[in-house]
């Protein structure tokens, strides 16, 4: 007869895409929990997964498995988790700092988790999110792929902003006037700025940025200290434009927004904690 706790492993797997994921979010060491996994391949009598160099692939016994038994497993986990005291699971977050710490950790939800964060740009921490090695992501782009979930949470506006002490826009000279101006850069392929220009100006910006700096708060303090000028997001420098010591140099007629999506993968869905917290978090913003 089946154990239970090869059933919990089995979904831990199944959700987590890999034995050495699975057994870091179940506390076991992996030995164990493929132990669990054997045991119940051999009462079943086939194969539950197809192991590949990147990932546990479920097999069409596994997937229906998985169906029949992942909503009375998560509702005898939430029963156990009322009346036994343990560790919380483990839930990988990743996503852009500069947002994560302006807009999120002073409002994060309470969570059945222990969470940890992985920082960087949209396009490496989507592969991280295929790959089964995040949990969530905080995306600033929608990149359709196939068995993952886009849910649209936010929007950024970007801004032109400068010191107080930089002199006005010549406005009868656009786009030029600002092309001449020392600029600060996320990238040398002028991210944000480029997008910022298109929306404003219909074309490409003419610009070598002075500095070029990958981090958006070492830009704020460059900007904010008179090194030049730059495109940020509306989070970032409301605060400051509001005090004073930053100044929005020139509004253009239509903004330049930018869409932001919580993306998890799509089997998800069938695990009622990790839903029920996912929607507090997008209910923060």
């Amino acid at each position: 007869m089946a154990d239970f706790e090869w059933f919990r492993s089995f979904i831990a797997i199944y959700r987590h895409g890999s034995v050495s994921s699975a057994a870091a979010a179940r506390y076991m060491t992996q030995p164990a929990l493929s132990r669990h996994l054997s045991a119940l391949e051999a009462e079943i009598g086939e194969p539950l997964f197809v192991r590949t160099p990147r990932r546990m692939m479920p097999t069409d016994r596994g997937k229906r498995l998985y169906n029949e038994l992942v909503q009375s497993v998560d509702r005898l986990e939430a029963v156990s988790a009322r009346f036994v005291r343990r560790d919380a699971p483990l839930l990988r977050i990743g996503g852009p700092v500069a947002f994560i710490r302006v807009r999120l950790l002073d409002r994060l939800p309470d969570a059945p988790y222990r969470l940890t964060f992985t920082f960087g740009e949209t396009g490496p921490l989507l592969e991280l999110l295929k790959s089964h090695e995040l949990d969530v992501l905080l995306s600033t782009q929608y990149v359709p792929s196939g068995g993952l979930t886009y849910v649209k949470f936010a929007e950024e506006t970007f801004l032109l902003v400068a010191s107080p002490d930089e002199p006005p826009v010549d406005e009868t000279r656009l786009p030029e006037s600002l092309e001449e101006r020392p600029w600060i850069a996320y990238g040398a392929e002028l991210p944000m700025i480029r997008r910022f220009w298109h929306e404003a100006f219909g074309m490409r910006p003419s610009i070598q940025p002075r500095h070029v700096a990958p981090d958006l708060h070492m830009m704020l303090d460059l900007v904010a200290s008179g090194k030049g000028i730059t495109i940020l997001p509306d989070y970032l420098v409301q605060d400051r434009i509001a005090a004073g010591t930053l100044k929005q140099l020139w509004t253009p007629p239509k903004r330049a927004a930018n869409e932001l999506w919580l993306v998890y993968r799509s089997f998800e869905q069938t695990n009622g904690m990790f839903m029920e917290w996912l929607n507090r978090l997008a209910g923060v913003f």
